[in-house]
């Protein structure tokens, strides 16, 4: 709204208009759950208002039935109210939220694997041709492997910082302006994608190229 301390607030009150200074501006963590109240006026100015008195009280499951019924029995016109069913039903819908997002992660994991798998398939070929062209000019086995090895690692490198720039970008935009709370940047799952990318690539590449390495010279140098 734009306010600052000194600024006044009108407040219409069963139909009559209360305008007070404001003294001070604090910031209410919603979050908690607590009693708590935007507007709190000085004392003076609302006790001959209609009264509304709240209090919470927080126990064992067991005894909230018999504190329910005792307080309703010696206070015919007190209204309980049960949070904890309400908070249960809000724990699930946030369990369900994040299920979902962990499926939906689940699944862009998956197709991102697929189409890694399908890249590494589709250069196959002509790995397994420059394998033996490399054979057939003296490389050895293991040089040849080391090569694919640093090829794949790159790969792997590039895809998984490639995820992780777009993965923190989008976290970022969604907590701080969708779901609007604090983010936190945490290094240690970036550091595992990026590891887990390398390795995977290199486990998926050295797999494809086992055969290349084994391939005979003969039968690719008299098709080509």
């Amino acid at each position: 709204m734009g306010l600052k301390v000194g600024d006044t607030l009108s407040v219409n009150l069963l139909g009559r208009e209360i305008t007070a200074v404001i003294a001070n501006l604090r910031s209410i963590d919603w979050r908690r759950l607590g009693i708590n109240f935007t507007l709190v006026f000085a004392p003076g100015t609302l006790e001959r208002a209609p009264q509304t008195h709240l209090a919470a009280v927080w126990m064992s499951p067991a005894e909230e039935e018999a504190l329910v019924r005792a307080v309703t029995e010696r206070f015919p016109n007190v209204s309980a109210i049960h949070v904890r069913e309400a908070l249960a039903t809000v724990d699930r819908i946030l369990d369900m939220i994040d299920d979902a997002v962990q499926l939906s992660a689940l699944v862009t994991l998956a197709a991102g694997m697929l189409v890694l798998g399908g890249a590494i398939a589709a250069g196959h070929h002509w790995r397994v041709y420059d394998a033996v062209v490399l054979k057939v000019l003296g490389a050895t086995r293991g040089a040849i492997a080391s090569a694919f090895l640093i090829e794949h690692g790159l790969l792997g490198a590039l895809s998984a910082l490639v995820a992780c720039v777009l993965g923190t970008l989008a976290a970022y935009f969604l907590v701080t302006r969708l779901i609007k709370i604090e983010w936190v940047f945490l290094p240690a799952p970036l550091l595992w994608t990026v590891g887990l990318g390398i390795v995977l690539t290199l486990v998926l590449g050295f797999a494809g190229t086992w055969h290349a390495l084994g391939a005979k010279a003969a039968p690719y140098l008299r098709n080509e």
